[in-house]
């Protein structure tokens, strides 16, 4: 019998020692079937950029596009989807342009606890094959194309908005303490964003008027990512151009600022990479080397907690979620030390197709 627990302690090693050699700022593209999908997804993100700027709305590279523009004027060799921001304003303008041209999801159609998203964007794709889909989710639009689940290309847009003038980082990550739980209160995709939007409307945090500029509540880096500090109005606007793979985008006036604070050191390697997050990625195999199976799970189970049981103080709900999370999920056994191996094989090969001279 192969012992896997042996062979991934060994490839684990091989794989963070030769990590360590690797130059974020010399790396080769990717090569192969996740090139093809980079470059997929760039054609067609070209077209949304068309759309973009012929309703004269404002767009920025976000996250890992951002991160690539200015580390590799393209993808960054393991990622392969695009990440735009945008004003609350000019997002809600495009969110009504995609409901009047668009194939539009219905985000009611949509709940955490059912885990259905995958197989709804499936149908829709399968009903309308490459015609463009738009499925507003309560952390972003993703604007998606092609024929299933398996291939279809992304756009994802995130909403940011203005804050008062007087209001501190430490007030703000309350804020997001607030967001992040009563957001679990709701399992449907429509009833998360209903609260959303009664937030922005009617909460005095908010202030159009003001300089102060971050991640909306709707944003998933808002749950996702370490808050550091907002973005200036003069770090965004007014935008520019930057090279992207072969076409030309609009970035923030400081997009390095703006960058810094997503991703500290982000011209350096981070501590471990993601391959292909969304190529393939919707069957459960792909899911679980990305960690993204974990996640949802993890965010079933505090949903379906929360939902039972309103009433549970929020101690009670840790407890429940973490005694859930031990017992259906964290189970070592030789088929996870098998999956541990073939996910470091498969990334360690990768890493020494894009390590440059």
């Amino acid at each position: 019998m192969v012992n896997y627990k042996k062979l991934y302690k060994e490839i684990i090693k091989e794989y963070e020692d030769f990590y360590k050699t690797l130059d974020a700022k010399n790396l080769k593209c990717a090569s192969g079937d996740l090139r093809k999908y980079q470059l997929d997804t760039l054609e067609f993100c070209k077209k949304i950029i068309l759309q973009l700027n012929a309703l004269n709305l404002s767009y920025f590279p976000i996250g890992g596009t951002l991160v690539g523009t200015l580390r590799h004027r393209g993808f960054v060799p393991w990622d392969d989807d695009f990440d735009i921001g945008m004003m609350r304003d000019d997002y809600r303008k495009f969110l009504q342009f995609c409901k009047e041209n668009y194939i539009c999801i219905e985000p009611k159609l949509i709940s955490f606890s059912s885990d259905n998203r995958s197989n709804i964007w499936d149908k829709y794709l399968k009903k309308y094959p490459n015609q463009i889909i738009c499925s507003q989710t309560p952390h972003h639009i993703q604007i998606i194309c092609g024929v299933s689940i398996d291939n279809c290309v992304n756009i994802d847009i995130f909403a940011h908005d203005s804050y008062r003038e007087d209001l501190t980082i430490e007030e703000y990550k309350k804020y997001v303490e607030y967001l992040n739980q009563k957001k679990h209160y709701f399992d449907n995709y429509q009833k998360v964003l209903d609260f959303f939007n009664n937030e922005i409307e009617n909460n005095p945090i908010f202030d159009k008027t003001s300089s102060k500029i971050y991640y909306g509540p709707d944003n998933i880096d808002n749950y996702i990512l370490q808050h550091r500090g907002f973005f200036d109005r003069d770090m965004i606007f007014p935008l520019k151009n930057l090279n992207f793979e072969d076409t030309v985008i609009t970035v923030q006036n400081d997009p390095d600022s703006y960058a810094e604070l997503q991703y500290p050191n982000f011209m350096s390697m981070p501590s471990d990479i993601i391959i292909s997050s969304h190529l393939k990625l919707r069957g459960e195999h792909f899911n679980s080397i990305n960690g993204q199976g974990i996640k949802t799970k993890i965010y079933s189970i505090v949903s379906k907690i929360c939902t039972r049981d309103p009433n549970k103080s929020d101690e009670a709900l840790k407890a429940l979620a973490l005694e859930e999370i031990k017992r259906r999920i964290f189970k070592t056994n030789e088929n996870t030390y098998k999956r541990l191996y073939e996910t470091t094989k498969l990334k360690l090969e990768f890493i020494k197709l894009i390590k440059g001279n």
